[in-house]
């Protein structure tokens, strides 16, 4: 059944590889932020009445991808993080109070404190940093029939805002050795929010496979051949170690581990490289 789509961020990373692949079976508004991307439609997060205005209108659903995500500049501006994290679920929230619309709300694997193994829907949060504070707030807002999706790494080629893929632009590309987690290839992740929207609480999103950043990147840069040299580094090296939790394993009690494999999402990358076309991929 075709939906009516409000998808906020979609000149984002995520959000754009959402809007084009939500796009081919759904009616769908995506917003943009201040840089211009054509077909997208311009808001605030911050502007409540022009937020909630458009939140007023005909949706089936909100998807909302929007919002501050460095975790640097979150520490650095930690108001302005809350305003565009929180407060903009909050506007939501009372503008649909009557409405049977509801909220997908992707949230972040910054929510645990990295001290664990693995983290399942159930385990308490205890986030480190000033972003995994917003993330936390923001879902405690949301009950009901709404739908928290926590996402961890991910990586792969976006049709908007090709931030992973930046990374590599440079003659080195620095990637911590002691980072670890489970990414998610990102033509995957509209696969999985499509399948799981009629479901409201908190959904896990996370890979088959436990990576270091530096053994992802690596792989990237070799399946890719970029002209790039992947550096290891530790972040335990850094200025602010601890701003990034140092293992963010994402499981779930509710599915299996989101496919692909890394081999066969670096198959499928390399087969699109060049290509700004983010088709869905053919495996689940």
């Amino acid at each position: 059944m075709s939906m009516r789509i409000l998808l906020l961020g979609a000149s984002g990373y995520v959000g754009g590889a959402l809007w084009r692949s939500f796009s081919v079976r759904h009616h769908v508004v995506g917003t943009r932020g201040a840089r211009d991307v054509e077909g997208l439609v311009h808001v605030d997060l911050t502007d409540a009445r022009a937020l909630s205005r458009l939140a007023r209108h005909d949706f089936d659903l909100i998807v909302h991808t929007a919002g501050l995500v460095g975790l640097e500049e979150a520490e650095a501006h930690p108001e302005r993080a809350w305003r565009l994290n929180v407060e903009s679920v909050r506007i939501l929230l009372e503008a649909v109070r009557d409405r049977p619309t509801r909220i997908v709300y992707l949230s972040s694997d910054n929510v645990f404190d990295g001290s664990q193994e693995a983290y399942v829907e159930s385990d308490p949060t205890a986030p480190v940093n000033a972003y995994g504070r917003t993330k936390v707030a923001a879902e405690r807002l949301l009950d009901g029939p709404h739908l928290v999706v926590r996402i961890p790494l991910v990586y792969g080629r976006s049709p908007v805002s090709d931030r992973f893929l930046a990374r590599f632009r440079g003659a080195r590309t620095p990637a911590q050795t002691d980072i670890l987690c489970a990414p998610v290839y990102l033509p995957s992740v509209a696969t999985a929010i499509e399948a799981l929207w009629t479901e409201s609480g908190v959904v896990h999103l996370g890979g088959p496979e436990v990576l270091t950043r530096f053994e992802l990147m690596s792989r990237v840069r070799d399946a890719l051949d970029l002209p790039t040299a992947v550096v290891p580094v530790r972040n335990a090296d850094s200025s602010n170690p601890w701003l990034r939790p140092s293992r963010l394993v994402l499981r779930s009690t509710r599915h299996e581990p989101l496919g692909p494999d890394l081999p066969t999402a670096l198959d499928h990358l390399r087969g699109h490289r060049g290509s700004s076309r983010q088709e869905r991929p053919t495996f689940g």
